[in-house]
């Protein structure tokens, strides 16, 4: 199971770099929900684009458009993150296909089946987000969150987290939304 981890964190490091590495001008895309388009203007590094409190500014210049929805996005991936470690606790595979890309379901399922009969309840005690990036490759929008806070696990100890999950959007279906694409511990 390490080792799988190992190979999924690599190529989400990849997908990472190579999504840093070819940034293009953003063009007029469609949040999911929000209503309105937003462009391609960037957002100063210089303003908080936290959802809550986190205590690590982003370590990169942030490549945000001006307009997008930054507060309704990020009450989004909040509602996504604790929606997620529900359905992951209860093994409801329907839930977690409908917001996550088919190659991180596929590697959830396999450390579902890999968990065996083993109950899980985690509890979502703190979660703070920062949106850290929003980039196009090709039809896809991608945008990074930082996910910290603390979680606690079977009624244990919270146990602090700190990760940044990659999200993306086909932009050529008017009605896709945000999928889980990968998960980046930091």
């Amino acid at each position: 199971m390490g080792m799988l981890l190992m190979i999924i964190l690599g190529a989400v490091a990849v997908f990472f770099v190579i999504s840093m590495l070819r940034k293009k001008q953003q063009p007029a895309m469609q949040y999911a929900g929000a209503g309105a388009p937003y462009g391609g203007t960037q957002q100063p590094a210089s303003q908080p684009l936290s959802g809550g409190a986190s205590s690590v500014a982003p370590a990169v210049v942030a490549n945000i458009p001006a307009d997008f929805p930054v507060d309704s996005f990020l009450r989004g991936a909040k509602t996504t993150f604790i929606r997620l470690q529900a359905a992951n606790d209860r093994k409801d595979l329907n839930d977690i296909r409908e917001y996550t890309t088919p190659e991180m379901f596929a590697e959830i399922s396999m450390q579902m089946q890999e968990r065996g009969e083993a109950a899980q309840k985690t509890d979502v005690v703190t979660i703070n987000t920062t949106l850290l990036e929003v980039a196009n490759e090709s039809d896809i929008a991608i945008a990074s969150v930082r996910m910290s806070g603390q979680l606690r696990e079977n009624s244990g100890a919270p146990e602090s987290f700190d990760e940044i999950w990659h999200v993306q959007k086909n932009l050529k279906d008017d009605k896709s939304v945000w999928l889980l694409a990968g998960i980046q511990q930091i």
